[in-house]
């Protein structure tokens, strides 16, 4: 069964652009670049700064991780998620390519408007090198040793972090209709613009439809901690619980 319970009043998140959810937080950036920490346990907020004007945001880790972001100019920090301090990687501007991105330790993952697959090694000697190409994405998740890209068209592919080779993860054009998704616990959900949610496990590729609730109108949807996060277009924060 799923449940959908209301966070917040409607509106007070109709002004987030990008997010993320990080351990038991939920981290997100409003149009006026202010960055956000927001307790999925107390359901109580911080501020973290300002100015960011963030384009992505990606997490790395699962309690004790980092916040990495890419602002509208390109420029990529490493950001503390306990006390918003940040770090400039690189120079200015230099991934205003990246379309999406995700990170798995140390190491950052972005696709560029090229449709090349690129990762860039934040703490060893590797530096940045392309593994892979012929991309057009939406969305893009990592999880494990593997990299799931949601295409525009609405397939979803399966690519090795470690070398970018990849595969068609379900049907071509399974998911043209999401709007919304994440992974969580080994699951991709995913939410689609008639407001229904489907869960497909990533050991496998079992698919299960799990509305109980109805979704339509969903802008993002987090995992962080036990359960979802979606937020819809009205600007109220949901947990929702599979």
């Amino acid at each position: 069964m799923v449940t959908k319970n209301a966070q917040s009043e409607p509106g007070n998140w109709s002004n987030t652009t990008v997010g993320v959810g990080l351990g038991g937080r939920i981290y997100t950036v409003e149009k006026d670049g202010t960055l956000y920490s927001t307790s999925t346990k107390k359901n109580d907020w911080t501020v973290l700064g300002s100015n960011y004007k963030s384009r992505l945001l990606v997490a790395s880790g699962t309690e004790n991780g980092w916040l990495f972001t890419i602002t509208e100019d390109g420029t990529l920090y490493k950001v503390n998620p306990n006390n918003g301090d940040i770090k400039q990687i690189g120079d200015d501007g230099a991934w205003s390519d990246a379309v999406v991105a995700d990170a798995i330790g140390d190491t950052m993952y972005y696709i560029s408007d090229e449709g090349k697959l690129i990762s860039l090694d934040l703490a060893g000697d590797e530096g940045m090198k392309e593994i892979g190409s012929g991309y057009d994405p939406k969305m893009m998740w990592a999880w494990q040793d593997s990299l799931y890209v949601l295409q525009k068209d609405g397939s979803l592919y399966k690519a090795s972090i470690e070398d970018g080779t990849w595969e068609l993860f379900g049907e071509e054009e399974a998911y043209a209709d999401t709007v919304a998704a994440t992974i969580h616990n080994g699951v991709f959900y995913a939410i689609e613009d008639d407001g229904a949610l489907g869960a497909t496990s990533l050991d496998g590729g079992a698919y299960e439809e799990l509305t109980d609730e109805d979704f339509t109108g969903t802008r993002y949807l987090f995992s962080a901690g036990k359960y979802l996060y979606a937020i819809h277009k009205n600007g109220t924060l949901y947990r929702v619980e599979v």
